[in-house]
C-alpha cells in the first residue's frame, strides 16, 4: 500500500493531497472534494463552492464558526495546547501526578493510555485509521510508525494541539500520518471508510455526543474496530464534583457526561457489538465492533 508522504530530511513535505481527497467529503454539503495545489485549499464539488486551506501542512476541514459549547471547549483547549497539555495528561512531575490523583483518585490509568493504539490498530485490518482527538499526540505519535499497514489521519478540532502533534510527527521518520483539522459532530469523511478509530480522552469534551457518536460509527467500516478512553460519571463523587461541575464550566467538559450504562447503550443502539470495558476509578477504557460483517 502506498503511503501518504509526510516528511522529507529537512523536516517539512507536501502530503499527498490528491490520494487524501478519496477519503473525503464536503462538511459544509457532504459533495465530493478536490484539491486546488495552487492556493493550498480544497474545494467541493456541490452547487455553492465551499474552500478549506491548507496551512503548515495540517488541513484545515471545519465548516462555520464556533458557536455555544463548542466556543468554550475550543478555547478552553486552545489555552492548555502544548506542554501543559502533556504535563497535565501524563502526571509529569510530582505536583501533577498530585493533581491527576486528585482529580481521578489515581494514576494507574496513565500507562494504559500510551498502550491503547497499539492494543486497537494491531486487531484492524490494513487501511486507514482515524485517531481523533489526537491532542498533541503524547499518547499515540510513537505508535505510528509501528503499524505500517495502516494510514493514520490525526484529527482535532484544536489548531494549537494539532501544531504540537506535528512538531512530533516532523521529529519521526513518519510516512502513514496526516493531520486534519475536523469537528467530530460533522466529520469531513465519505461513510465507511476506516478499519479502525481511536477516540482517547474525547468524549467527554465533546459538544454534541449523540451527533458525534453518530459520526465515528458512520465512518467506520462493517467490523471495524471503536475504541477509546474517557471520563464517566457516577464513580467517586469528588471526582464528579471537581471535573463534572469545575471543569464543565472551565470547558474541559461538556455536559451531560454518559454514565457507562448509557454509553454502552448509545453505541449498541448505533450498531457496535461486542462491546468490552474496563473502568479504573472514573476512566472507561472501551472497545466494540461495528455490526455489518457475519458474526458480529
Amino acid at each position: 500500500m502506498k503511503k501518504l508522504n509526510i516528511r522529507t530530511p529537512a523536516g517539512v513535505v507536501p502530503v499527498n493531497h490528491e490520494r487524501l481527497t478519496a477519503l473525503l467529503r464536503c462538511p459544509a454539503c457532504g459533495g465530493g472534494m478536490r484539491y486546488r495545489p495552487r492556493v493550498s485549499s480544497y474545494c467541493c464539488d456541490g452547487d455553492v463552492l465551499h474552500t478549506f486551506s491548507v496551512s503548515d501542512e495540517i488541513a484545515s476541514l471545519v465548516y462555520g464558526e464556533d458557536e455555544g459549547k463548542q466556543k468554550s471547549v475550543s478555547r478552553a483547549f486552545e489555552r492548555i495546547a502544548g506542554r501543559t497539555y502533556e504535563k497535565k495528561a501524563t502526571g509529569a512531575t510530582v505536583f501533577d501526578r498530585l493533581v491527576v490523583r486528585m482529580m481521578w483518585g489515581t494514576t494507574r490509568f496513565i500507562p494504559l493510555l500510551f498502550e491503547m493504539l497499539d492494543s486497537v490498530a494491531s486487531d484492524c485490518e490494513p487501511g486507514y485509521f482515524l485517531d481523533i482527538p489526537v491532542g498533541t499526540g503524547v499518547f499515540t505519535a510513537g505508535e505510528y510508525s509501528l503499524q505500517p499497514n495502516l494510514d493514520f489521519v490525526a484529527a482535532d478540532y484544536s489548531r494549537g494541539m494539532l501544531e504540537s502533534a506535528l512538531e512530533k510527527i516532523r521529529v519521526e521518520a513518519f510516512g502513514n500520518v496526516i493531520l486534519v483539522r475536523a469537528d467530530v459532530a460533522r466529520l469531513p469523511f465519505i461513510d465507511e471508510i476506516f478499519s479502525g478509530i481511536l477516540t482517547m480522552n474525547g468524549i467527554c469534551a465533546f459538544p454534541d455526543k449523540p451527533t458525534a457518536l453518530d459520526e465515528l460509527v458512520r465512518v467506520l467500516k462493517p467490523g471495524g474496530k471503536l475504541a477509546g478512553s474517557f471520563y464517566i460519571r457516577g464513580e467517586r463523587l469528588l471526582t464528579d464534583l471537581v471535573v463534572g461541575r469545575i471543569g464543565a464550566r472551565c470547558g474541559w467538559f461538556s455536559r451531560p457526561v454518559f454514565t457507562e450504562e448509557e454509553f454502552v447503550s448509545a453505541l449498541e443502539e448505533r450498531g457496535v457489538k461486542k462491546l468490552v470495558t474496563r473502568k479504573v476509578k472514573s476512566i472507561l477504557f472501551f472497545s466494540g465492533r461495528k455490526c455489518g460483517v457475519p458474526g458480529i
